[in-house]
C-alpha cells in the first residue's frame, strides 16, 4: 500500500502508527530545521529546549509536530522568509526595492515629464508614469504584512504576476510568456502557450486573443487568471512545497491528495507546507 509520505492517511485512508520513540538528538534535528525553513533562523537555546519537551510529551506524533509548524508559520518571520524568498525567484535575485528603483530610474532618465525630479527616490516624482509604479511597488511591499493578515500566497503572487515591475524587463513577449511559465507553473512553456500568451499581450480586438489550457483570453489580465485559476498552477504549488522542504516532486498520488484539498478558487500553500513539515519523512530525512 502507498503511503502519502508527506500527510497522515494511506491511499487507502488508513493511520498510520505515528508514536514511534524518538532520541533527543533526533528531536533536536527537526526543530532546528523547521526554525531555520520557515523563520530562517535557529531556535534559542530555550527555545530548542522547550520545543524538544512539548514533542516528546506529545509522543513525537504528526499532530504534535504539526503544532510547532503552525505556531511557526503563523509568526511574523514565517511571512518575511516566504516573501523573501519569492522575489528571490520571480525577480531573479533581485530584491523589489532595487527592481523598482532600477525601473524607475531608467524611466526618469527618458521621460521628459520626468526629468526635473530630483528625489532621492527616483519613483517619489509626481510625473504619472513614476507615480503610478510607486503605488505598484508600495502595494506589493505589503506582500508580508498581507500574508499575516490572511491573504493566501496565491493572491501575492497573483499580484506579482501583474505587476509592471515583474514583467517590464522581460523584454519580447515570448520571454515574459516563458517567465511566466517558470516562476509561477515551474516548468517551461510549450510553443503553443507561447504563442497563445503573446497573443493575449497584444490583445484583441473586442474578443479572444488566443486560448491557454481550454480558456479563451483578451488580455494580459486574462492570462493572469487563467494561470492562477487551473488546476496547473495548484499542481504548481504542490510540486514547489515539495521541491523546497523535501528535495524531491510529489508522487502522482501525493499530487492528487493534495491538489484536491486545496481551494480552486483561492489557493493556498499554507496547509501543504504545514502537512510535508510535519510529516515523518521531514522529520526523519
Amino acid at each position: 500500500m502507498l503511503l502519502l509520505a508527506a500527510c497522515d492517511e494511506t491511499v487507502g485512508g488508513n493511520t498510520p502508527v505515528g508514536g514511534d520513540e524518538a532520541s533527543d538528538a533526533a528531536l533536536e534535528r527537526f526543530v532546528r530545521r523547521a526554525y531555520i525553513d520557515l523563520s530562517g533562523l535557529p531556535p534559542g537555546a530555550a527555545e530548542l529546549s522547550a520545543e524538544v519537551a512539548s514533542l516528546r510529551a506529545g509522543g513525537n506524533t504528526p499532530t504534535a509536530r504539526r503544532a510547532l509548524i503552525s505556531k511557526l508559520m503563523s509568526a511574523a518571520a514565517w511571512a518575511n522568509v516566504w516573501i523573501e524568498e519569492l522575489d528571490n525567484r520571480v525577480l531573479g535575485g533581485e530584491t523589489l526595492s532595487y527592481r523598482y528603483e532600477f525601473l524607475c530610474s531608467i524611466i526618469r532618465s527618458q521621460t521628459t515629464a520626468c526629468q526635473s525630479c530630483q528625489a532621492a527616490d527616483p519613483c517619489d516624482c509626481a510625473c504619472p508614469e513614476l507615480a503610478t509604479l510607486k503605488t505598484e511597488r508600495d502595494a506589493l511591499a505589503t506582500g508580508a504584512s498581507d500574508l499575516r493578515g490572511g491573504m493566501s500566497t496565491s493572491a501575492v503572487e497573483r499580484r506579482y504576476a501583474l505587476a509592471t515591475g515583474y514583467f517590464a524587463l522581460s523584454g519580447e513577449p515570448e520571454n515574459r510568456a516563458r517567465a511566466l511559465f517558470v516562476d509561477f507553473l515551474g516548468r517551461p512553456a510549450e510553443a503553443d502557450e507561447i504563442e497563445n500568451a503573446r497573443a493575449m499581450f497584444f490583445g484583441g480586438l473586442g474578443g479572444p486573443a488566443g486560448l491557454m489550457f481550454h480558456r479563451h483570453g483578451a488580455n494580459y489580465a486574462d492570462l493572469i487568471d487563467i494561470i492562477f485559476d487551473d488546476e496547473v498552477y495548484r499542481e504548481a504549488v504542490v510540486a514547489g512545497v515539495f521541491d523546497r522542504y523535501l528535495a524531491r516532486q510529489p508522487s502522482s498520488a501525493e499530487l492528487a491528495h493534495f491538489v484536491g484539498r486545496l481551494s480552486a478558487a483561492n489557493p493556498d500553500a499554507r496547509p501543504v507546507i504545514e502537512a510535508v513539515l510535519s510529516s515523518k519523512e521531514y522529520f526523519d530525512p
